[in-house]
C-alpha cells in the first residue's frame, strides 16, 4: 500500500521533472512568440504599432511608407536595417520599428576609384531638417547636402564636380570627380559622435 504509493509518487514526479526541459521547447505547445511593432511619426503602414503573437515559423508581411514621399522610411528588425516592405520568419522574440531615416550625424565614408584603391574619409552632416543642410569632413572640406524620396546628394563647395549621389538608407551610390567625366562607388556607415574626429 504506503510504498507502493511513494513509488509511483517517486515515479510521476521524475517523469514530471523530465518533461519540463521540454515545455520550454514549445514541444507541448507552448506560449507563441511576440512581435513588437513600433510605428514612429510621420510613417504609415501595416502592421500598426502594438503587440502580436505568431507561431514559430510563422511569416509576417510588413509595408511601410512615409506620409512626405520627400521623406525615406528605415525598418529596423532587433536592431538590424530592413527594406521597408518585405516579410520576416518568427523564430523567436522580435522587435520591428518603422521610423523616418535621418541621414544628419557623422558617418565613415569608403570611396573606391576606378582601380579600386580606397580613400577614406568621414563627414558630417547638419541641418534643421532631414531633407537638407550642410557638411564638412574631416579633410576640411565642406558643402551642402539634399535627400528626397530614397537618394541622397553630397555636394561639395571647394571642391569643383566633386559629388556623391547615392541611395538612403543604404547609403551608397556613385561620386563624380572632373565636373562629371568620371564616376565611381562610395559607401558609408554611420558611427558615434564620440568617434568623431576632426585631423
Amino acid at each position: 500500500g504506503a510504498l507502493l504509493m511513494k513509488r509511483t509518487l517517486g515515479f510521476v514526479l521524475a517523469a514530471g521533472l523530465a518533461l519540463l526541459p521540454l515545455a520550454g521547447c514549445k514541444f507541448i505547445g507552448h506560449p507563441d512568440y511576440q512581435l513588437v511593432v513600433t510605428v514612429e511619426a510621420g510613417v504609415n503602414g501595416s502592421p500598426a504599432g502594438g503587440v502580436y503573437a505568431y507561431k514559430e515559423l510563422e511569416e509576417v508581411a510588413y509595408n511601410y511608407v512615409a506620409e512626405d514621399s520627400r521623406n525615406t522610411v528605415e525598418v529596423l528588425v532587433d536592431e538590424e536595417a530592413e527594406a521597408a516592405a518585405d516579410s520576416l520568419i518568427i523564430y523567436h522574440d522580435t522587435a520591428l520599428v518603422a521610423r523616418l531615416f535621418d541621414p544628419r550625424g557623422p558617418w565613415a565614408i569608403t570611396a573606391l576609384d576606378a582601380n579600386s584603391a580606397e580613400t577614406k574619409f568621414t563627414v558630417l552632416l547638419e541641418g534643421s531638417g532631414l531633407l537638407e543642410g550642410t557638411f564638412r569632413d574631416d579633410r576640411g572640406h565642406f558643402g551642402t547636402w539634399l535627400a528626397n524620396g530614397g537618394s541622397l546628394a553630397i555636394l561639395f563647395s571647394d571642391l569643383a564636380g566633386h559629388k556623391f549621389i547615392g541611395t538612403i538608407p543604404a547609403m551608397s551610390g556613385t561620386w563624380t570627380w572632373d565636373n562629371g567625366t568620371s564616376q565611381r562607388s562610395w559607401s558609408a556607415v554611420r558611427i558615434n559622435y564620440e568617434n568623431f574626429r576632426w585631423k
